[in-house]
């Protein structure tokens, strides 16, 4: 029971995080420096929450890292779209993105390189933010790909050299 409890847990998050995105209001026009500032310290926290949630989850087991792989990059997703959808606030940054769904749908389709080309990064501070956001992304999803495949060895491992038992008499 505890396989689908932790699913249902674990879809819980992604969509409470989903709801917290929508529910947190993007601020209006601030001045760039403003907002390079609030992005940067965002990426820092973001990194560090990350690499603290990684640490933590080395002696987990397989279900529970998984699990969070998948709650860590939702709110990798929702950040940088929450971090595009302020910096289209300013003049001349994004073409096309206007809502917050924009924002998502345009994250959405730069991780998985879809890259429809609706929206885009037209102005400077933009096409920075999300050069970052794309190596972010790449370095997140090397070390999911990491995780996963050091996973699947593991259980190729057991199948082909399953512990033995112990036969010894119980006293």
């Amino acid at each position: 029971a505890a396989g689908p409890v932790a699913a249902v847990v674990t879809l819980v998050l992604v969509v409470l995080a989903t709801v917290i995105y929508y529910a947190i209001p993007v601020p209006g026009r601030m001045r760039e420096a403003s907002w390079a500032l609030l992005f940067s310290l965002g990426v820092v926290v973001l990194a560090l929450l990350i690499l603290f949630a990684i640490i933590r989850l080395l002696g987990r087991g397989e279900g529970a890292r998984m699990r969070a792989l998948v709650v860590l990059l939702t709110v990798t997703v929702l950040f940088f779209s929450w971090a595009d959808a302020s910096v289209a606030k300013l003049p001349g940054q994004f073409a096309e993105l206007h809502t917050k769904t924009d924002a998502l749908y345009f994250n959405v389709s730069t991780l998985a390189t879809v890259g429809f080309g609706d929206v885009h990064p037209v102005g400077q501070l933009a096409r920075s933010a999300v050069i970052i956001e794309i190596i972010f992304n790449l370095v997140f999803l090397g070390a999911a790909v990491t995780v996963i495949s050091g996973m699947a060895r593991a259980g190729a491992r057991r199948r082909i050299h399953p512990p033995e038992h112990d036969t010894r008499p119980q006293a």
